[in-house]
């Protein structure tokens, strides 16, 4: 069997330097908006905007990575891509602009989880996807602390349009990852979660694979992927909100380089919480499914109390372990739900779709709630009740899974 570890170790690096660029150092650009006194309902139409890209792009991505052996070729094109309409975000105020390159960055950033997810897969195969998983979310918090740093210092030193050089330094890395990675060492039948120890499904195309049609009455998938779109409802605007609230509210809180600071909170406490789930054996990653939900009502009801900037650090943390337990535990779920199928990026992709809409949703439903009275206490309190509707909805997945023997 050919060697992969170096292909396996350079896909590691390409999880650290592409944390920001996939998603385009969103956060600042909220705390950086608002600094500039843009109107609140901008913003949230703005941080939407890419939501919604990425919404409608998602599955597409999906689909085209399972179908595609072009999977390194798309992560440079994304890569670029992000950086490109990132540098446009943060040199205007223009809201045609601002607008067209978030919906440039939610696209990309689609393309770009699509194929990280099938490069781990077909690379580590099932025998080595938790593992590889575990390592890459880990590596990509440490990515996301170092840039969170680093951006954090350059926009309160020098200002925002600085903190480019910092994503352009992560792409440099990205690009030479991928470069590392050796294209004969992806298994693209792998990729797409097809191996040959699987069962075939029930009903195949002319591929031999399931058809997209089947993932729809794949319960335990649409169960886990609702009860992803309402935790990212209820997730996604906390920290932009925990931030735009300094900017608004506390005179000299130097909010850009708080913001940096909660980042490298949360990236710190997601490292660790990322190498549990992946090699804990004595808890199911079901389980750390659960505990992700059951924290965001504290994190919100913390956020609603306390308004210092001294508050971000212990909301942080629990953001850290939640969202560092969801992050690897979806796509080993995903998987988990699909063996077999040949549709693993497809139903991924399907998942992060209901996950964006939640997440797309966040910042405009919280901004309405804040509104011109300032009402940050208000929309802490509506983001924690909402995500607590995920927890019913996922049991109703598991109980699901048991009865068709994919729980485990």
């Amino acid at each position: 069997m050919r060697d992969r570890s170096t292909s396996l170790l350079a896909l590691t690096w390409l999880a650290f330097f592409m944390a920001d660029v996939r998603d385009g150092l969103g956060p600042f650009l909220a705390t950086y908006l608002q600094e500039h006194r843009v109107q609140q309902e901008l913003i949230g139409y703005t941080m939407t905007a890419g939501g919604l890209a990425a919404v409608v792009t998602t599955p597409f991505a999906g689909a085209w990575v399972d179908s595609s052996s072009a999977k390194r070729a798309m992560t440079v094109v994304a890569a670029l891509a992000v950086l490109a309409s990132s540098a446009i975000a943060f040199t205007t105020l223009s809201a045609s602009l601002l607008i067209a390159s978030q919906i440039v960055t939610g696209v990309a950033g689609a393309v770009l989880a699509a194929t990280m997810a099938a490069l781990t897969l077909g690379l580590a195969r099932s025998a080595g996807f938790k593992q590889q998983t575990g390592r890459n979310e880990a590596f990509s918090h440490a990515g996301n602390m170092i840039s969170a740093v680093g951006a954090g210092l350059a926009a309160h030193l020098f200002g925002a349009p600085w903190m480019l050089a910092v994503m352009a330094a992560l792409t440099i890395g990205a690009l030479l990852s991928v470069w590392a990675i050796r294209a004969a060492d992806i298994d693209h039948e792998a990729a797409r979660g097809d191996e040959p120890q699987d069962a075939k499904p029930a009903e195949i195309d002319g591929q031999g694979h399931a058809p997209i049609v089947t993932l729809f009455r794949n319960r335990p998938l649409l169960f886990f992927a609702l009860a992803c779109a309402f935790f990212h409802l209820g997730n996604a605007a906390m920290l932009p909100l925990l931030n735009q609230r300094l900017a608004a509210t506390v005179a000299d809180s130097a909010p850009l380089l708080w913001t940096g600071i909660a980042i490298v909170v949360a990236q710190l406490t997601m490292i660790p919480v990322a190498l549990w789930v992946a090699r804990s054996r004595r808890y199911d990653v079901a389980w750390f499914v659960y505990v992700a939900i059951l924290v965001l009502p504290v994190r919100g009801a913390l956020a609603y109390a306390f308004a210092s900037e001294w508050n971000n650090i212990p909301v942080q943390i629990l953001d850290g372990l939640a969202a560092g337990a969801l992050g690897v535990a979806t796509p080993l779920l995903v998987q988990r739900y699909t063996r077999g199928s040949g549709r693993f990026n497809t139903a991924l992709g399907f998942v992060m779709t209901l996950q964006g809409v939640g997440a797309a949703l966040s910042p405009a439903m919280a901004n309405a709630v804040v509104g011109a009275g300032q009402h940050f206490g208000i929309a802490f309190v509506v983001l924690a009740a909402t995500s607590v509707l995920a927890l019913p909805i996922f049991r109703l997945a598991q109980r699901d899974a048991s009865r068709t023997g994919s729980a485990r």
